[in-house]
């Protein structure tokens, strides 16, 4: 990684710019999203990349902050794409994907990596009397540190020269996920490798002028002639610009479509939820409702029997009093009745002497 904060020509240099490339070393890389931003290398069809984009939350939001448009400068000078997606979350992370279509090969079949020299020659455009053949259109990543994209270049296109940059507005610039369904669309209305039409050049060519059409406000720079040309002369291809554009937007009203449906689905997932615990909440209240009824009616009964047993005792206590009172009233007249008889008794001893 070159320190950018340098500026060369001159005595000196910005401390500030120095220092934040120091911390750029030094930065985690993620490769928590799948297809943009990876462990190790990879290289899938566009079709397959947009699975794998569409199935990550974090993937589909990594936003394409630029593109490269480069060109072999040996051979038949292959053209193709490098496209910069910043992570969503750690903002400081770029990750460098590279884009381009080449006739479908054994080679291409059998091998996921194609980093190896031998695939230069897959990378080129096919003998014009080589018939129309499927397309490899395909997407490669790999962790974004140390000589990874270099040495891939290096190794599957050898000598190559960037021709252009176009640089993504902050208000504009597209997701992963619809970068993906570009190019799947691009994919399915051109499935086959013909070299009059529908080559390398005609991929590079639509694929940026596609993205350039949908997300305006982008800032394009020129750095060196050649576009679409082989040693200075035209390349003709198919101009599907329009149609391609056309041809994503549906693509895209279905994408949107079907997350709209899902995103209602959850919703209804969760009301339906919340509707069967309400109605769980409302049993368990019901069913804790009726055994306080059930707790009180027995709890009424049974102070019903205590008090019926208190009235009963508080009966017997009033009977034993007056069984208590009648004996002791009979007592009293017993005794009262044996004091006058002792009178009389006494009265007659007096009257005898």
């Amino acid at each position: 990684m070159g320190f950018k904060g340098f500026k060369y020509g001159t005595n000196r240099f910005s401390i500030r710019g120095f220092l934040a490339a120091i911390s750029r070393l030094f930065m985690a890389i993620p490769s928590d999203a799948p297809g943009v931003f990876t462990a190790g290398g990879s290289k899938n069809e566009v079709e397959t990349w947009h699975v794998i984009v569409s199935n990550s939350d974090l993937s589909s939001q990594c936003q394409l902050d630029k593109m490269v448009y480069c060109k072999c400068t040996e051979g038949k000078q292959h053209e193709f794409l490098l496209l910069y997606f910043r992570h969503p979350i750690q903002q400081h992370a770029v990750s460098i994907l590279v884009l381009d279509r080449t006739p479908c090969t054994d080679d291409t079949q059998n091998n996921n990596g194609g980093s190896s020299r031998q695939n230069r020659q897959s990378s080129s455009i096919v003998s014009p009397s080589v018939y129309p053949t499927s397309a490899h259109d395909s997407v490669f990543t790999t962790r974004n540190e140390g000589s990874a994209i270099p040495s891939y270049l290096d190794d599957t296109y050898g000598s190559y020269k960037n021709l252009i940059d176009l640089e993504f507005s902050a208000s504009a610039r597209p997701s992963a996920i619809q970068v993906s369904a570009l190019l799947s669309a691009l994919s399915k209305h051109s499935p086959l490798y013909d070299l009059y039409q529908y080559q390398c050049y005609w991929y590079a060519h639509t694929v940026w002028e596609a993205l350039k059409k949908l997300f305006p406000g982008c800032k394009e720079t020129t750095r060196c002639q050649g576009r679409s040309s082989y040693h200075g002369l035209k390349i003709e291809k198919a101009d599907s610009v329009d149609v391609v554009c056309e041809q994503y937007r549906i693509r895209w009203a279905g994408i949107e479509n079907a997350a709209e449906e899902r995103r209602k689905a959850k919703e209804d997932e969760v009301r339906q939820l919340r509707m069967e615990g309400r109605a769980e909440e409302r049993a368990q209240c019901q069913t804790e409702i009726e055994q306080a009824l059930a707790e009180a009616a027995r709890n009424a009964e049974e102070s019903a029997r205590n008090a019926e047993e208190a009235a009963r005792n508080a009966e017997e206590v009033v009977r034993q009093k007056e069984e208590v009172a009648r004996t002791q009233r009979a007592m009293a007249e017993n005794q009262a009745e044996m004091d006058r008889m002792r009178a009389r008794l006494a009265q007659l001893e007096r009257q005898a002497a």
